[in-house]
């Protein structure tokens, strides 16, 4: 019985790798929208994962690399690949879509680095999922909605840049990711999260799909700040 639930985790990674391999195959055909809904059951998959190896007290190493092996498929490639194909069609320099791939590069290191680092009770950087979600998210919101620059061909170009730039700098960041995790409910210990929680609502009952990259930088800005209570909060 405890082999059979030790094989449970596995399972959802392998769920999570399936379902990744499904958005690449639709991104080919450049179907963004259902590439989107998969890399979405991708990170549930994800979830499920992590959540239910916490419920066994499962710390199998074997788990822990095919974890990142998956996610390097679902949440490395994929947002790698969006780019490259939303920079093909209006790069004015040749090649340059290819740049979309340093998001794979360093969400290997990343991955990597989660692998041999002991784990702690808080997340350093941006965690490739969030990153995946950030990226398949965009592209369902520039090829189904009318936003500022996407008829603004060197502005949609320069952005996209900056947008592979703040991705793989926050993925290998040191900054410390404040955690939605909570240990109690009270207010006092958990303000900002509340607090992130009641925006984030707000902003997806107002917003819908555009509002998860305007979360994610949400959830950015407020790690930010966060990092920054936590460095003076150590200093003393």
């Amino acid at each position: 019985m405890l082999i059979t639930l030790k094989i449970i985790p596995n399972i959802f990674t392998l769920l999570n790798l399936f379902c990744g391999c499904i958005s690449i195959i639709f991104l080919q055909y450049k179907n963004f929208n259902h590439s989107a809904v998969f890399t979405l059951f991708s990170i549930i998959f994800d979830l499920l994962d992590g959540l239910f190896s916490r419920l066994i007290k499962n710390k199998n190493p074997f788990g822990k690399e095919l974890d990142s092996l998956a996610d390097m498929v679902s949440f490395g490639l994929v947002p790698s690949i969006i780019v490259f194909i939303l920079l093909k069609k209006i790069t004015p320099i040749p090649f340059i879509e290819y740049s979309a791939f340093f998001i794979s590069i360093i969400s290997a290191w990343r991955l990597a680095k989660f692998n041999i680092t002991p784990n702690n009770n808080y997340v350093v950087g941006l965690t490739t999922p969030v990153n995946a979600l950030f990226f398949s998210s965009l592209s369902v919101i520039i090829t189904n909605h009318a936003i500022f620059f996407s008829n603004k061909k060197i502005i949609y170009f320069i952005t996209m840049l900056f947008m592979i730039f703040f991705s793989c700098y926050f993925l290998i960041s040191k900054i410390t990711m404040f955690s939605l995790n909570f240990e109690n409910f009270s207010w006092k210990k958990n303000k900002m999260r509340y607090f992130f929680l009641l925006i984030s609502t707000f902003l997806l009952l107002t917003l819908h799909v555009i509002a998860l990259p305007c979360i994610i930088v949400f959830y950015i800005i407020t790690s930010i700040y966060f990092h920054k209570k936590l460095k003076q909060k150590n200093s003393y």
